[in-house]
């Protein structure tokens, strides 16, 4: 029996970049418990907030820098630091103001900086800006992130999803080609170069890429991806098997009824990138009765 999916983000179909949440910022109780828990110096303070970050509890580490930023003891690289770890748990605008401020705090000038510390300060700036759709900017900052460091994957993959958006497929797909062979292990960048051959409509290109791929079970819009391409290319068996790796045979059921409304929009000649927007905000919530 396959392993339950409680509830599957089953529609995620936009290249996804990552790194702002939208959780609308650090939480009362977090801040609550940065109070108690933070009576010590900076130090003590840094500690702590690290030690949190390094076990994935960002929005509790990002309470613990916030705490630490009202009493005014975050500067420079610890700004940029704190901006780094709340642009995970906040909100985009939240995320923005922070590395805003971190940007003018070290000089206003990314390229004056150490490398590593530019490179991170450009990075968090153009994710926020994309999440707001600031795609213009958010493409200088990427591009400032690549004459600091040239291979550096984030920057590669904000650069060609922006780019891809606006139509030049071909010079997207050449970076997530690049960023590919820097990080093969990243699915990321390998969903979105299939995704832009899908919005070209190359679904054959799509097949050729995601099938040949043990899925990993944390990102299953690399099946959900696969599964549209295949019924975008009249092959609904395929489709079935493999969404039936993924879920129950309920569930896919269920999916592959939901993909083929979006597949048959496309067919009728609706955008597919337009149809890909519109499938990404949909949130199909699956209770498997085979547990």
């Amino acid at each position: 029996m396959k392993t339950s999916l409680k509830t599957l983000c089953a529609i995620a179909l936009v290249a996804a970049l990552g790194g702002c949440a939208s959780l609308g910022g650090t939480s009362a109780s977090t801040t609550a418990a940065a109070d108690k828990e933070l009576t010590g110096s900076l130090a003590e303070g840094l500690r702590l907030a690290r030690m949190l970050r390094d076990n994935g509890r960002m929005e509790g580490a990002a309470g613990i820098y916030a705490r630490l930023d009202q009493r005014g003891e975050l500067k420079g690289a610890l700004l940029l630091e704190y901006a780094t770890v709340a642009a995970t748990v906040s909100s985009p605008r939240q995320a923005l103001a922070l590395f805003g401020r971190a940007r003018q705090e070290m000089g206003g000038d990314p390229m004056a900086l150490p490398p590593a510390t530019g490179v991170a300060l450009c990075n968090g700036l153009g994710r926020a800006r994309l999440a707001l759709g600031q795609t213009d900017a958010a493409l200088g900052d990427f591009d400032c992130a690549l004459k600091l460091d040239a291979v550096n994957t984030v920057a590669l993959n904000g650069k060609a999803v922006i780019l891809d958006a606006q139509g030049e497929h071909e010079q997207a797909q050449v970076l997530w080609r690049q960023a590919q062979e820097i990080d093969p292990a990243d699915f990321t960048l390998l969903n979105n170069l299939a995704l832009s051959y899908l919005s070209q409509g190359k679904t054959d290109e799509t097949i050729r890429l995601l099938r040949q791929l043990d899925m990993p079970r944390n990102m299953p819009t690399l099946t959900l991806n696969l599964a549209l391409a295949y019924l975008l290319e009249n092959q609904p068996e395929q489709a079935d098997q493999a969404l039936r790796q993924l879920v129950s045979e309920r569930q896919a059921e269920q999916l592959q009824a939901q993909l083929m409304r979006y597949s048959t929009r496309i067919r009728e000649g609706e955008p597919v990138a337009a149809e890909l927007l519109v499938a990404s905000r949909q949130m199909l919530a699956l209770q498997d009765q085979d547990e």
